[in-house]
C-alpha cells in the first residue's frame, strides 16, 4: 500500500453533448481527493476516502457519481494498493469512504457547501459501481 494524498481532476461528460462554435464537444472536470491510510480515516476503519468536489461552472457530479467512482476505483486503486505481482489488491468495501462535495460557498448566492457520504454497491464481476445512496457527513471528516 502506497500511503499518501493524493489530489488531481479527473474528466467526465456530463448530460449535454452540444457541440459549441468550433464543433468541439465540453468534457466536465472534478477535484478528486484519495487519502490513503491516513490517521483520521483509520480511526473510524477507513484505509481510505476519496472525495470528489464539482467545479463550479460544471454540472455536479451526482448523476455521474457511481461512474466517476468506479473509473477511479479502476484506475488507481490496483497501483496505490498493489503488493503482490501475481495478484490483484484486495480492499474491503468497508475500508473505502466516498464523499461528494459541492462547494455552494464559491458562487455568489448564500448557500452552505453540501457534503454527502455516498454509499454504493460494488460488481466484482463487472468491476462497477451501482445503487449510490446519500446521506449527510459531519464537514469535519
Amino acid at each position: 500500500m502506497h500511503s499518501g494524498i493524493y489530489r488531481f481532476q479527473f474528466p467526465y461528460l456530463g448530460s449535454n453533448f452540444s457541440r459549441n462554435e468550433k464543433n468541439e464537444v465540453e468534457v466536465c472536470y472534478c477535484d478528486v481527493e484519495i487519502r490513503v491510510g491516513q490517521p483520521v480515516d483509520m480511526v473510524e476503519n477507513k484505509l481510505v476516502t476519496v472525495t470528489i468536489t464539482a467545479k463550479e461552472g460544471t454540472p455536479g457530479v451526482q448523476n455521474f457519481i457511481a461512474q466517476i467512482a468506479t473509473k477511479i476505483r479502476n484506475s488507481f486503486f490496483d497501483a496505490i494498493f498493489h503488493e503482490k505481482h501475481w495478484g490483484k489488491p484486495e480492499v474491503l468495501e468497508s475500508q473505502i469512504r466516498w464523499v461528494e462535495q459541492h462547494l455552494f460557498s464559491n458562487y455568489t448566492t448564500v448557500m452552505d457547501d453540501e457534503i454527502k457520504e455516498v454509499q454504493m454497491i460494488w460488481d466484482e464481476k463487472k468491476h462497477a459501481y451501482h445503487s449510490p445512496a446519500w446521506r449527510t457527513l459531519d464537514k469535519a471528516k
